[in-house]
């Protein structure tokens, strides 16, 4: 009986020893943690998934969307629409949904664990998972839960590629058009991939040929946003400015101001010329939406809501700093994708508004992870010793 002992130990040290080990521990926890919300919610098809459920049902009937800026959310309406449509219950579309999430946590796992270790693979993964109002939105049919899986998906997919290939180039291009068709602000990482492709990629080119590449892609880009900020429906931007709003749909004045614009506000030009000719305004409020934003709390949280926020979130921006030198020194072309993403992101909420739910700002969590890996890193290393 003792003679078996070492062995049983053996068999032990090596199923502990094991890559799948965390893997599975990581599955189990995210299971748990999607079980949970399913019991505490339900499938939400209330608040903004009754937009989407609504112009999928008024999709199949008229064959369009009713305002075109809601093709913009067209992934999100078209799985409704299927799902209607082949009689599968809205179930099949939050069964996709953790799909996507639970892909996008596993190649999180791989893209971290590829460049550091598993062990800050498997923590910053955890966080992942742990991260309550990213992975609530699972349980709900609004657009966010695909958004953040496939943003995901994307980066790991990016920032892993060893050269750039027509193949490659492809790929790309269409996933960037699935994450715009899924939320508008998916346009938002086109430049900051072709950032990341330019500096890191075309080193070999002529200046003459990077010029071309780069006068083209800046044309379809400001293209695309122009047309989305005159795309129709509901958008106004404006509108959080004439009444001074922080957080959108909560307007800070009982009415609305004189502020100076052109004839066509929605637009790149009319933002420029609302910028340069309410500079004190938009300074002010800037302040205030950036504030709201790396901010993370809310005065209509409770106490132990915003406690849990600072808890949680605050520490990563100490190791986020920390971490910075360290980028610069091994892998600047990271640090220049991961920043221009969150910077995009924080001024497009400088120039709209930040939301409610902070879903803007988690939509950038798994940079900020990524930016926090080196001291992760380094204190993994001293545990392990």
């Amino acid at each position: 009986m003792n003679a078996q002992l070492p062995q049983q130990e053996k068999i032990s040290a090596r199923f502990l020893s094991s890559p799948y080990l965390p893997l599975l521990v990581l599955a189990s926890i995210w299971i748990i943690m999607q079980v949970i919300l399913f019991y505490r919610f339900g499938l939400v098809t209330g608040f903004e998934a009754e937009k989407y459920i609504y112009e999928a049902n008024y999709f199949l009937t008229n064959g369009t969307v009713s305002t075109p800026n809601y093709w913009l959310y067209s992934v999100q309406i078209f799985l409704i629409a299927a799902a209607v449509k082949l009689k599968m219950g809205l179930f099949s579309v939050a069964f996709l949904q953790l799909l996507f999430s639970a892909l996008a946590a596993y190649a999180f796992y791989k893209f971290i664990a590829g460049i550091s270790n598993w062990q800050t693979a498997f923590i910053l993964t955890l966080l992942l998972i742990a991260n309550y109002p990213l992975q609530t939105f699972n349980t709900s049919l609004q657009t966010e839960s695909l958004f953040y899986s496939f943003t995901i998906l994307f980066s790991c997919f990016l920032l892993r590629l060893k050269k750039l290939t027509a193949g490659n180039l492809v790929k790309i291009i269409l996933f960037l058009l699935l994450i715009s068709f899924t939320r508008p602000t998916g346009v938002l990482l086109v430049p900051c991939s072709f950032l990341y492709l330019f500096f890191r990629f075309f080193k070999p080119f002529t200046v003459f040929v990077k010029s071309i590449i780069t006068i083209a892609v800046s044309i379809g880009f400001l293209f695309f946003l122009n047309a989305a900020l005159g795309s129709g429906g509901a958008l106004d931007f404006m509108l959080p400015f004439r009444d001074e709003r922080i957080i959108c749909g909560v307007p800070t004045l009982p009415g609305f101001i004189d502020i100076k614009t052109t004839e066509n506000p929605n637009s790149l030009f009319g933002l420029l010329y609302y910028i340069t000719h309410n500079m004190g305004q938009f300074l002010r409020l800037a302040l205030l939406r950036s504030k709201a934003f790396f901010g993370i709390t809310r005065s209509y949280y409770s106490l132990p809501h915003n406690f849990y926020l600072c808890l949680y979130f605050y520490p990563l921006y100490v190791l986020v700093a920390l971490s910075w030198r360290n980028w610069l020194k091994k892998n600047k072309f990271l640090l220049l994708y991961c920043t221009s993403v969150i910077a995009i992101n924080w001024l497009t909420v400088i120039l709209t508004c930040d939301d409610w739910h902070n879903r803007f700002f988690l939509s950038i969590t798994p940079y900020i992870y990524i930016l926090a890996m080196p001291i992760v890193q380094q204190l993994t290393g001293k545990l392990k010793s």
